[in-house]
């Protein structure tokens, strides 16, 4: 693009668009319009007066694509509704029928290069992006900031529309610089399951649960922060967010809560503050404009019909009619918002007839539980009614989408209506129109969403019409097809990307989970659903809420007489990502059961790549609970399979079963002391790993296979992998591996006795993995730091660490640590005194014989080494000779490893002692 196109603008009526910036401005606030969009406009607006072909236009904006034309009538829509054209007489885009699109408003180039006032925004914190207006609000927002500042604990009340979310939001925006940014925005609005809220939160906060007690647990993890937490729409799980934030309050002193609610938490230390409807001009009072105009319910009025409908100037006559609809609407920003809409399409004066004849709109019941609910409601029954036919059936079908949803699952859902795409794509532009639906159009397609009041109507309104299940087992379906067609897509992309995409499908997921296990669901849809969205749940980091359907789904599979193939893939698939939970909460005895059950699955189903993939997690189990003959023979007969003709299927597993059994054979080699095997196995599993071409599989791979390098004293080689894994970490996103990149490099640095740096790096490590709740990766590094932290003269520290990671591992039955963590706590107790050597040898053997019982050769090996240094300290030769050369004899003829040479001075330097005893 040249210079003169980077700075070139046109003004028409009171916008502004921006050609090289791509942005739409209205009196120098940006207007939310997505690219595909904006091509549109740009390309009309640069020609005025000219008609333009559709199909010249599909070919301009959708070079690279072919699209219905119904595409373009949705993003044409969507810039009227930004424009407000067609209302107040205001037009900028006519359809000349048979022949195309044209602009018609008035254009003028800006010749200037400078920037308009107000142009730029930015997002604070972890909050959504500031809304285009807020009016009338700020003696709230500085009352109730100054009200939290003090108390620390606030909820908001008022009924549903008056603004609570918008305020809540403007507060933290205010406190942001307070709190270092540290300000957390939690949506609550789409939960169902009061059972999700301490999940949510989580997530927002970047931290995630796996603990019976999820409330306990994150004010464990986040008591130590200074954080504002924003509580949005608590009403509906209520009993789930009252005991969590007054836990928060009472137990975090520098965390402060705001809440947005209908009804207070009543819980101790909680200071409402019920937010006042907007000010409203009282009947009696002179009714000119300028008097109207004073009070915010009006300003807000206008400036929303004005977003519709273009410049607008309320006259002495409207007056009145403003003035009457804001004090039957009773100052409900949301309530104003709607009639607002109606206003740009009907006019004011008929707006004003159309609320006067429907009387039972403008009741306000003071005496329900929720005031002014019907209000909201009567609205939207008058919204409902002025729909045409098309419009009504397609507006309570999209009602099962709780969340974003795009034009193909509406299509989907309404497309039993007997008439073509066209109609269906015309009726979602209509409801755009209508503001019945939000819109956000980004570069590759239009996003919609139905406001969560209007979406329960809708609801409603899908029940009265008898279609509830039908259309439920349609949304169902639907979500089915696009988690299990994006699969591949999904798995090929960067993890920023996955989340973002798995992130917008959530709510409509969780709907869809509802219904199917709810009383009119259907068995086979919801364990087809569990498995289709493992993968979603996994990169959310959402496995306790998964690991709760997929039981379920087990349950309810096992129920199901002559499964057919599919359903014991999907049934494969649900314990594959069970194995993985059970494996991350360190229950390994479930893990095993797991993986035996898969194995019976894939027995029957006979394809080479599931009895692979079963196989690999019977080795993973058994290496982990310390078997690792055992483990080693499955991971062998899992790489038969692999080695067979059928191919690996991209996106369908939730592990790459091959690397993982090529490292498997790797760590079961290196625990028996077979180094050279074990070699050259971790050289096949990064092999492997970069074929894959997936960088989280690579990364597991150098995770899993580094202790060989480390072992075998090759400093070089473990040095470019430790960078290897730091880099690809950071580069996906994947704290998690990323902190083990930093513990491997502090146990590279302590192997070298370089204690000072090493140990900072294994804390941090160690402090990141238990933040993030992976106990199980944290266990590498538990007995490095032991022995750091003993060299450092922090004996009780170590002692302490030690013991926990010893209760962890024998309470989850994964004692494949169990030898190393007794050697370290001997080590730990011979250095320091002399009074707590009998506890330590009594250690080294308990590690002797742990290891022994493994078949963990090099562990049983490195306890006899420290044990023979302990009692030669005590001039116990024969002892230490004994324990030493049993192990030795034990090692197959011609394995060399650093350790057996070590084991060799060490006995060599017994031989004097024992002769000399002699």
């Amino acid at each position: 693009m040249h210079g003169a196109a980077v700075h070139r603008k046109l003004r028409f009526g009171p916008f502004e668009l921006s050609i090289g910036e791509r942005v739409l401005r209205r009196e120098g606030e940006a207007l939310p319009l997505g690219g595909r969009a904006l091509d549109i406009l740009i390309y009309l607006a640069e020609r005025p007066g000219e008609v333009i072909a559709k199909q010249e236009l599909m070919d301009r904006v959708w070079s690279d694509v072919t699209v219905e034309e119904g595409s373009l009538r949705v993003h044409v829509a969507a810039i009227r509704k930004a424009l407000g054209d067609g209302q107040f007489g205001n037009r900028y885009i006519a359809n000349i029928k048979g022949r195309g699109y044209s602009f018609v408003g008035t254009v003028v180039a800006l010749t200037d290069n400078t920037e308009s006032r107000n142009e730029r925004f930015r997002q604070q914190g972890k909050l959504p992006a500031r809304p285009l207006m807020m009016i009338g609000r700020e003696t709230v927002v500085s009352e109730v900031g100054d009200k939290l500042r003090n108390e620390r604990f606030v909820t908001l009340l008022g009924p549903g529309g008056i603004g609570k979310t918008t305020i809540a939001l403007a507060v933290g925006r205010a406190a942001a610089e307070k709190f270092g940014g540290e300000v957390y925005f939690v949506d609550l609005e789409c939960l169902t399951d009061p059972r999700h809220v301490a999940g949510a939160v989580a997530t927002s906060l970047g931290v995630a649960l796996k603990s019976k007690d999820p409330c306990l647990e994150l004010v464990k993890l986040v008591r130590s922060r200074k954080l504002l937490i924003i509580l949005d729409s608590c009403e509906h799980v209520i009993e789930a967010v009252a005991p969590l934030a007054e836990q928060l309050y009472r137990q975090a002193e520098e965390i402060h809560v705001l809440n947005t609610s209908r009804e207070s938490l009543n819980v101790e230390g909680e200071h409402c503050y019920r937010v006042p409807p907007l000010d409203c001009p009282p009947d009696g009072l002179e009714q000119t404009a300028n008097a109207v105009l004073r009070y915010p319910s009006v300003q807000l009025f206008v400036r929303r019909v004005a977003a519709r409908a273009g410049s607008v100037v309320l006259t002495d006559e409207e007056a009145p009619f403003v003035a009457e609809i804001c004090r039957k609407l009773d100052g409900i920003p949301l309530a104003i918002e709607l009639a607002a809409g109606q206003v740009a399409a009907l006019g004011i004066k008929n707006t004003v007839a159309r609320l006067m004849s429907r009387p039972e709109l403008l009741r306000l019941s003071h005496r329900t539980a929720v005031p002014r609910h019907r209000t909201l409601k009567a609205t939207l029954d008058w919204s409902y009614d002025l729909l045409s036919d098309a419009e009504r059936i397609v507006f309570r079908r999209i009602a099962p989408f709780a969340g974003h949803f795009t034009i193909e699952g509406a299509l989907y859902l309404a497309g039993e209506l007997g008439v073509g795409t066209g109609e269906i794509c015309d009726a979602i532009a209509g409801l755009v129109e209508k503001s019945l639906i939000t819109t956000q159009i980004d570069e590759t397609q239009a996003q919609y969403r139905l406001l969560d009041t209007t979406r329960a109507y809708a609801l409603e309104k899908l029940e009265e019409h008898g279609e509830f299940d039908p259309i439920s087992l349609r949304h169902a379906e639907y979500v089915i097809e696009q988690l299990e067609s994006q699969k591949e897509m999904l798995s090929a992309q960067p993890r920023a990307e996955r989340v973002a995409a798995y992130s917008l499908q959530l709510s409509s997921v969780r709907s869809a989970l509802e219904w199917s296990f709810g009383s009119h669901g259907n068995d086979k849809i919801a364990t087809r659903l569990v498995a289709a969205s493992t993968r979603l749940f996994m990169e959310l980091a959402l496995l306790i809420e998964w690991q709760a359907w997929a039981e379920q789904a087990i349950a309810r599979l096992g129920d199901q007489p002559g499964n057919s193939r599919q359903d014991l893939a999907r049934e494969l698939r649900l314990l594959s990502g069970l194995f993985l939970y059970s494996s991350w909460t360190t229950d390994i005895y479930r893990a095993l059961e797991i993986a035996e059950r898969s194995q019976k699955v894939a027995l029957k189903i006979q394809d080479p790549d599931d009895m692979a993939h079963a196989e690999t997690m019977l080795g993973a189990a058994n290496h982990l609970a310390g078997n690792h003959l055992v483990a080693q023979k499955h991971f062998e007969a899992g790489l038969r399979h692999s080695a067979s003709d059928s191919r690996l299927r991209a996106g369908h597993y939730l592990f790459h079963h091959t690397t993982l059994s090529l490292a498997g054979m790797a760590r079961s080699l290196l625990y028996r002391g077979l180094l050279d095997q074990s070699l050259d196995y971790a050289r096949l599993a990064i092999q492997e790993g970069e074929k894959s071409g997936n960088p989280t599989t690579l990364c597991r791979s150098l995770i899993l296979i580094l202790p060989v390098y480390l072992a075998l004293e090759d400093w070089q080689r473990s040095e470019q992998y430790i960078a290897q894994l730091n880099d690809l970490s950071a580069a996906q996103a994947l704290k998690p591996l990323h902190a083990i990149a930093t513990g491997f490099r502090g146990k590279w640095l302590l192997l070298q006795d370089n204690i000072r740096d090493g140990v900072p790096l294994l804390k941090r490590a160690s402090e990141e993995l238990e933040a993030q709740r992976h106990e199980m990766l944290n266990m590498d590094f538990v007995s490095d730091l032991g022995v750091g932290l003993a060299a450092s003269g922090q004996h009780e520290e170590a002692l302490t660490l030690v013991g926990d990671a010893l209760d962890v591992q024998q309470r989850g039955g994964e004692f494949l640590f169990v030898p190393a963590l007794l050697r370290v706590k001997g080590l730990i107790l011979a250095s320091r005194s002399h009074g707590d050597h009998p506890e330590a040898e009594t250690s080294f053997l308990s590690a002797i014989d742990w290891a022994k019982r493994q078949s963990a050769t090099l562990f049983e090996l490195k306890a006899a080494m420290d044990l023979a240094e302990l009692l030669l300290k005590q001039r116990r030769v024969p002892e230490a000779y004994k324990y030493l050369s049993a192990v030795l004899d034990r090692i197959p003829a011609g394995i060399v490893s650093p350790d057996h040479k070590r084991a060799l001075q060490v006995l060599n330097r017994l031989q004097p002692g024992l002769r000399a005893v002699g």
